[in-house]
């Protein structure tokens, strides 16, 4: 790959403001493009829409608030603190897409408390607490406190970091940076324990009685045989590089979420992040950034865009499967079938 080293950027600056009216308020320095994102306190939750490929997936950040009860429970139990009094707990929700997660104040210390929301049974716990501590240990990501693999809970120390917003990525010592940690975690002496496969998982959650999600099988079945042919490399991955999971900790770029890491092919995070993340809507924007992480030959881009389809399948039927009325998952499949069929495949 291109990227070889990290490139420093001008240092963030984060003013927080906590109140339990506006939860978290976050400012930053005028030399960056975004700002930071934050909850949004008149609502149980947000619908962030990402218009990958021309195709909509409405993203709904889950955002309710879990009772203080149930907070003060399992602090308890994992014995993170012994205050039993719920006045002297401070509980502030963090969006997230898949989890309920929310920032906890006691012992005159912040945590981040994660408790997993309703997904598909695709995800692996215990593959994600080995991958996590992996990733942790090799520099790629924050550390976490307490990780039960059973219930998926998880306990980390609240650090103030900057997350990334979409726009980022536009801005390129950031977006360098944010393909130099996954090339980074690509060729990591690591080995992810099995997980999440991009190549197996539309199978486990498609319905084939379903006429367009079972054209959808069809199509990943093809993109993958032609991947096959060109040939897979198996490297430990991220495999959901949505925007917010890059993070600057230090003036470093890490990633967090380890939740479908596992081995598998880095072409699928790369194009997983360019879908997901809109690099598709400006073609010259796109072909330059493949031209940064070295994916320019006629084969490498045909097996990107391979790969891409499989993305966009991948998490619209994951859409799909969490809502079975997402139009938004469904346009996301449609668009894969119809660049499939631009590609005769």
């Amino acid at each position: 790959m291109v990227i070889t080293r990290p490139i420093i950027v001008k240092k963030i600056v984060l003013v927080k403001k906590i109140s339990l009216s506006s939860f978290f308020d976050f400012k930053r320095a005028a030399t960056f493009p975004a700002t930071m994102a934050a909850p949004t306190p008149s609502r149980s939750r947000i619908i962030v829409k990402s218009s990958a490929n021309g195709s909509f997936i409405t993203y709904i950040m889950i955002m309710n608030m879990i009772k203080s009860s149930e907070v003060v429970k399992i602090f308890l139990d994992y014995e993170i603190s012994n205050v039993k009094d719920e006045k002297k707990y401070t509980i502030l929700p963090l969006h997230g897409i898949t989890n309920n997660t929310v920032v906890v104040g006691v012992d005159n210390k912040n945590f981040v408390l994660r408790i997993p929301g309703k997904n598909p049974d695709v995800i692996n716990r215990k593959s994600e607490k080995f991958n996590s501590i992996k990733a942790y240990e090799a520099g790629l990501t924050l550390p976490f406190i307490l990780f039960d693999e059973i219930t998926g809970i998880k306990i980390s120390e609240y650090f103030d970091i900057y997350t990334y917003k979409q726009q980022d990525f536009n801005n390129k010592e950031m977006r360098l940076n944010a393909f130099y940690v996954l090339n980074e975690l690509h060729n990591a002496d690591l080995v992810f324990e099995e997980n999440f496969s991009p190549l197996k998982v539309f199978q486990d959650i498609a319905d084939a009685s379903n006429p367009v999600e079972n054209e959808a099988m069809e199509v990943a079945s093809k993109a993958i045989k032609k991947i096959e042919e060109i040939g897979i490399k198996n490297v430990p991955c991220h495999q959901d590089l949505y925007y917010a999971n890059f993070v600057i900790y230090k003036n470093k770029t890490l990633l967090i979420d380890w939740e479908y890491s596992s081995m598998g092919d880095s072409y699928f995070d790369y194009a997983d992040l360019f879908w997901q993340n809109e690099f598709d809507l400006n073609n010259e924007f796109k072909k330059n950034s493949l031209i940064e992480i070295g994916i320019d030959s006629d084969e490498n881009i045909e097996k990107f865009d391979y790969f891409e389809m499989l993305s966009m399948i991948t998490w619209g039927l994951w859409a799909l499967k969490r809502s079975p009325n997402d139009n938004d998952g469904l346009k996301a499949i449609n668009n894969a079938i119809k660049l499939s069929k631009i590609k005769k495949l």
